[in-house]
C-alpha cells in the first residue's frame, strides 16, 4: 500500500489507513447533490420532485430537526440552510414545498405523514412496506386488541372506530362520530391522530381550504393495500435492515446513535441490522473522517466498488 503524500486527507477504516480522495468536504459535497440543495439541482415542480422522493427514500418537510436528511423545502429552494423568509405566504418556494406536500401524497404518489420522529414525513412508495413491517411490529392487527392490550390510548380507538364505521372523513365530521367534538377535547384529538399516523393506523389524504379548512382522513390499509399486503411478507429484522441501508444510502454518513433516534430499535436488533448490511459490503463501520464523528457509519454508495473491495479487504486484515 502506497503511503500518503503530505497534506493528503486519508480515511481510515479499523485503524488501517487508506489513502482516498474521501473527505468530510467530499462527503458534503455529494450529500448536497443527493439532496439536490445546490440551484443548479432545485426542484422546480411536480416531476423533479417524485424524482427527488424516490432517489432518497425520505424527507421532511420544512426542517430536518438535526438528522442530516433532505428536506423537501431545501431542495425546491436549492440551498443547504435556507433562511426562513418573513412573509411565507407570498413566498415561491414556500407555496411550491406546501403545494407538492398536498398533491403527491393526494395522488398517491407519495405517502406523507408523521413517522420519523413523529415530525411529518414524505416516503417513496417502495419504502413503505418496509416501514409498516417496522413499525407496526409490535402492534396488533386489530385496532380493538391493541386497544384493550393498553397499546392504544381511549381516543384514538374512537376514531379508528368511527373510520371503520365510514372513511374517509374531514375533521369536523371525525370528530363528531368520535365523540371529540367538543372544543375542550380538541387537544386529545391531536394528539391520537399523532399517534395514529405513527403507528400507520390512518392517512391524511386531502387538505380542503373551501368552504372551510379542513383535513379528510382514511384508513391507512384502505389507502395503500399494496404495500400492506406486500409488508405481510417482510420480517421485521430485515425490514429494520433495509430502512438503516435506504437511510445510509440517503445520508451517506451517520452514527449508530442517529439511526436509533430515528428507528428506535434496540441496541442489538440494530446490531443484527448492521452486521448484515455489513456482510453484504452495503456500509463500512467505525470509519475515522477528519472533522466527522467517531464511530462513522459511512454508506458503500460513497465509494467506487474497486475501492470499496480494497477497503473491505483491508480492513479484514
Amino acid at each position: 500500500m502506497r503511503r500518503t503524500r503530505p497534506g493528503e486527507r486519508v480515511l481510515v477504516v479499523r485503524g488501517s489507513p487508506v489513502p482516498e480522495r474521501l473527505s468530510r468536504r467530499a462527503l458534503a459535497a455529494a450529500r448536497d447533490r443527493l439532496h439536490r440543495t445546490t440551484p443548479a439541482l432545485r426542484i422546480r415542480g411536480e416531476r423533479s420532485a417524485l424524482t427527488f422522493l424516490e432517489a432518497v427514500g425520505f424527507a421532511f418537510l420544512f426542517d430536518n430537526f438535526g438528522t442530516g436528511l433532505p428536506f423537501l423545502w431545501a431542495a425546491v429552494c436549492g440551498r443547504r440552510d435556507p433562511r426562513w423568509p418573513r412573509h411565507t405566504h407570498h413566498d415561491p418556494g414556500i407555496g411550491l414545498a406546501w403545494h407538492l406536500k398536498d398533491v403527491l401524497p393526494a395522488r398517491r404518489k407519495v405517502y406523507y405523514g408523521k413517522l420519523l420522529l413523529g415530525k411529518p414525513t414524505l416516503v417513496a412508495l417502495r419504502d413503505l412496506p418496509a416501514c409498516i413491517a417496522w413499525f407496526k411490529r409490535a402492534t396488533p392487527a386489530w385496532h380493538r386488541v391493541a386497544f384493550v392490550s393498553g397499546r392504544m390510548s381511549r381516543a384514538a380507538h374512537a376514531i379508528l372506530e368511527a373510520l371503520h364505521a365510514e372513511h374517509p372523513l374531514y375533521t369536523p365530521d371525525l370528530r363528531r362520530a368520535a365523540g371529540l367534538a367538543h372544543p375542550g377535547e380538541t387537544r386529545a384529538f391531536e394528539r391520537a391522530i399523532a399517534e395514529l399516523q405513527q403507528g400507520l393506523w390512518v392517512v391524511k389524504t386531502e387538505e380542503r381550504y373551501e368552504p372551510s379548512f379542513a383535513y379528510r382522513w382514511d384508513l391507512f390499509e384502505s389507502r395503500y393495500r399494496r404495500a400492506a399486503a406486500a409488508a405481510e411478507r417482510i420480517a421485521p429484522t430485515e425490514a429494520l435492515a433495509q430502512l438503516s441501508g435506504r437511510l445510509l444510502d440517503t445520508l451517506l454518513w451517520s452514527t449508530p446513535r442517529e439511526l436509533t433516534r430515528l428507528l428506535r430499535p434496540t441496541a442489538e436488533e440494530l446490531e443484527v441490522a448492521l452486521g448484515d448490511l455489513e456482510a453484504r459490503g452495503r456500509l463500512l463501520r467505525d470509519v475515522r473522517v477528519p472533522g466527522l464523528p467517531p464511530r462513522l457509519l459511512l454508506s458503500g454508495s460513497t465509494i467506487p466498488p474497486d475501492a470499496l473491495r480494497r477497503l473491505l479487504r483491508d480492513s479484514d486484515g
